[in-house]
């Protein structure tokens, strides 16, 4: 939108202006900043924001609902990892930034460090007034050339998103921020989304499982920091106390193969359910009794909250930041992160007694009211953008449309 020649960037003849958002990210996957993405585009508000997502490596599961609910989605395959060298393409970025440019958005917001990096350069190339990044992981993972790499670019971020103190600790002592750069917005849910109402006989059948057994549950992808390992190594245990239990372990990585296998040739198949990557999560948490998080890095934990939304009382590890959000005797306990007799232990205490479950359960869901959930969230991100992008136009010497700033 260009601004008049009083300097008010305003309407474009019908209507009240928009504020123009751009999202960047690496492909709109189930989970993660995928589900950020979606989360943020299902509840922000539409008379004050338009919002458009640009894939830089492949689109995802999420496609066909952010078009319905508005948004313009871009696949360009400017990042491909497979690829020996040159994994970005300089030209596809260049028409990355020219998109931006054409598209006069107010504010990018870039998620991943691919999509981090190829973003903000376009976005700077396109002169976008505001750039901001969230970050999703831990960043451990990062060689010394990713970190000097966000570093820079860091210098033109008006903002970083973390979704937990600890991240933000964990990044700025790694990114080393300017004062001030980094704000938390914790991750929210859907409330009316959990608990979902579901056929349970049928769906536990569905799956090889038995309706009248106790179901000991998790959500994660089956990838070495998710300590499924632990929980595998916990169902013994269980199984000797509780013999009419059974698991569901909800996601797909690495790992699956190895831990079907583990499971298999102890004879407990018939018992432990890997079903894979779900869009239908809400359904799949009305299906346990206990949630399992036996994780050993999150940069927050958005299944631990999205299970305490379906009045399940958790077991999970005692890192930062899930010893953030489980309240320890109130909401669920914590174990060392690792220790599947401890995780076993926690466990088996809650199969024994239905009243604490329950318990634990409500008061899950009280937090996540007060705290988590997606309006929260979203509202926490709108006033973001509406903040930096009043300071931006007063860089610009811009008078903000009090439209947009009340």
């Amino acid at each position: 939108m260009m601004p008049s020649a009083s300097g008010v960037v305003g309407t474009a003849g019908a209507g009240p202006r928009r504020l123009r958002l751009a999202h960047i990210i690496t492909g709109l996957e189930l989970g993660g900043g995928g589900q950020v993405v979606i989360t943020i585009a299902r509840a922000l508000d539409r008379s004050r924001f338009d919002m458009d997502v640009f894939c830089i490596h492949e689109g995802g599961a999420h496609e066909d609902e952010l078009r319905r609910l508005g948004s313009d989605v871009h696949v360009l395959p400017i990042w491909d990892y497979r690829r020996r060298v040159l994994t970005y393409s300089a030209p596809k970025t260049w028409q990355l930034a020219s998109l931006l440019g054409a598209g006069r958005y107010d504010v990018v917001h870039t998620h991943l460090f691919q999509a981090d990096t190829v973003g903000r350069i376009a976005a700077l190339k396109a002169g976008t007034p505001v750039i901001v990044k969230s970050l999703h992981n831990m960043g451990r993972w990062k060689k010394q050339s990713q970190v000097a790499i966000d570093r820079v670019l860091n210098r033109w971020t008006d903002k970083v998103i973390c979704c937990s103190d600890y991240q933000r600790e964990v990044a700025d002592a790694q990114e080393r921020f300017a004062p001030a750069a980094a704000v938390t917005i914790p991750h929210g849910v859907n409330l009316r989304l959990f608990p979902a109402s579901v056929d349970r006989g049928s769906m536990l059948q569905a799956l090889g499982l038995r309706p009248d057994f106790i179901t000991v549950g998790t959500v994660g992808r089956p990838i070495p920091e998710k300590g499924h390992a632990s929980l595998i190594e916990a169902v013994p245990a269980l199984l000797a106390q509780h013999p009419r239990t059974q698991f569901l372990i909800v996601g797909d990585g690495s790992l699956r193969a190895e831990l079907q296998q583990r499971v298999a040739a102890r004879g407990h198949g018939d018992r432990v359910c890997f079903a894979g990557a779900r869009a239908d999560v809400p359904e799949m948490l009305a299906l346990m009794d206990v949630f399992a998080f036996p994780s050993l890095s999150e940069g927050f934990g958005i299944a631990v909250i999205e299970a305490m939304a379906s009045r399940l009382p958790v077991v999970a590890s005692a890192i930062r930041p899930l010893s953030d959000i489980v309240i320890e005797g109130t909401t669920g306990s914590l174990v060392p992160p690792g220790d599947a007799p401890a995780l076993a232990a926690s466990l088996i205490q809650l199969l024994d007694d239905p009243d604490r479950r329950r318990m634990m359960g409500d008061n899950g869901r009280a937090l996540v009211e007060r705290q988590y959930s997606d309006r929260h969230m979203v509202g926490a991100h709108e006033n973001l953008y509406l903040d930096l992008y009043r300071k931006a136009a007063a860089r610009r010497g811009q008078v903000p449309d009090p439209l947009l700033c009340h």
